[in-house]
C-alpha cells in the first residue's frame, strides 16, 4: 500500500509501546511504488535494534502477513494495519491475554479515526465494515464468527504450526475487497479446541479514510463481504456449507427490502449486493478454492443457518 506518511506515524507510535520483554517491529513492504520502502528503512536505522525491513513480492495482504509470519523471530506474532494506533499496554495486555491455557489467538477493540465528517445516512450498521470493534470492559472467550479483526490481532507462534497461515484465497489484494482471511485461520483453530479471545486493554485507533464513507464504497465493501464469506463457508462446511450461507443472505437482503425510513434505500442495496457477491463466489469457488482439511479431532461445522 502506498501510505508511507501514515506508515511513518503508525511504526513511531508502536515503538512507543511499553514492554519490557525484548520485541521487534517488522515492516513488510508488499509491492509500494511511493517512498514507502524509503521510509520503512530510515525507521531502521534510526532504531537499529528495534526495527526490520523485509519485502513481500506477491501482492496481497495474506501473502504480507505470511512473510511476517516467515520472518519474524519471537513466540508471539502481534499484527497492525499500516494506519493503526495502539494504546501503550497494548503489546503486554496481548502478551499476557496468549499466556492463558489454550490460547493461541487474542485481539482488542479497534476506535475510529474518522478522516472527514460522517453523512446522515451512516449509521452503526456500518461500523464493522469500517473495522470498528468494541466487545465492551471484559475479556470472553469468542466463536465464530465473533474474531479479533485484523488491525489489531495477535497469535501465538504454535497456532500457524498446528493449523497453517493465512489462506491467500482471502484478504485484500489490489483493488480487490474480499476479506476474512484472520477469520478463516481463528476458526481452524477454534475447531481444533484451541482458544481465541478477547482482550479489552488491547486497544489501537485505526485510521476511517474519507473514500470508505462513501455508498459506493459501501456497496462494494459489503459485495465483497458475501462473497469472503462464500469462501469461509466453502472451505469449511463443503457445498452443504454453501447452501446453508446463501439461504442466509437471501433472508437478509428480503428483511431489508422491508426498510423504511431515512437510509432505507442504501441498506437493500447493500443488503442486495452481499447476496450477489455470496452467490457469485459460492458459484465459482468449489472450482478454485481447496477445501480446509482439519487435523483429525477437528469439530465439525457448519455456518449458521
Amino acid at each position: 500500500m502506498n501510505r508511507s506518511k501514515v506508515l511513518a506515524e503508525a511504526c513511531e507510535s508502536a515503538l512507543r509501546l511499553q514492554f519490557d520483554a525484548p520485541w521487534e517491529l517488522l515492516i513488510i513492504d508488499n509491492g509500494s511504488t511511493d517512498d514507502t520502502l524509503e521510509i520503512a528503512h530510515g525507521l531502521r536505522r534510526r532504531h537499529p535494534d528495534r526495527v526490520r525491513v523485509e519485502q513481500e513480492g506477491e501482492l496481497g495482504l495474506s501473502a504480507a502477513r505470511n512473510a511476517g509470519i516467515r520472518h519474524a523471530r519471537g513466540e508471539i506474532l502481534a499484527f497492525l494495519d499500516d494506519d493503526a494506533f495502539p494504546e501503550a499496554g497494548w503489546l503486554q495486555d496481548l502478551d499476557d491475554a496468549l499466556s492463558g491455557d489454550g490460547v493461541l489467538a487474542a485481539g482488542g477493540p479497534v476506535d475510529p479515526l474518522f478522516q472527514g465528517e460522517l453523512p446522515e445516512w451512516f449509521d452503526d450498521r456500518y461500523l464493522p465494515y469500517v473495522t470498528v470493534w468494541d466487545l465492551g470492559p471484559e475479556p470472553v472467550d469468542l466463536a465464530y464468527n465473533e474474531y479479533p479483526r485484523g488491525a489489531n490481532m495477535a497469535f501465538h507462534r504454535d497456532a500457524f504450526g498446528r493449523f497453517g497461515w493465512f489462506t491467500t484465497y482471502l484478504g485484500r489484494k489490489g483493488k480487490s475487497l474480499l476479506s476474512c482471511e484472520e477469520t478463516e485461520l481463528c476458526l481452524r483453530i477454534e475447531r481444533g479446541g484451541f482458544r481465541v479471545v478477547y482482550v479489552p486493554g488491547a486497544r489501537v485507533q485505526h485510521m476511517v479514510n474519507a473514500e470508505r464513507i462513501d455508498e459506493g464504497w459501501l456497496v462494494d465493501r459489503f459485495a465483497a463481504q458475501g462473497g469472503s464469506e462464500a469462501i469461509v463457508d466453502w472451505m469449511h462446511g463443503g457445498l452443504a456449507g454453501l447452501r446453508r450461507g446463501r439461504a442466509r443472505f437471501r433472508r437478509n437482503a428480503e428483511a431489508a427490502a422491508g426498510e423504511t425510513g431515512p437510509g432505507a434505500d442504501l441498506y437493500r442495496r447493500v443488503q442486495r449486493a452481499s447476496l450477489k457477491g455470496y452467490t457469485a463466489q459460492a458459484l465459482r469457488c468449489p472450482l478454485r478454492v481447496p477445501r480446509y482439511r482439519p487435523v483429525a479431532d477437528a469439530a465439525d461445522w457448519l455456518p449458521f443457518a
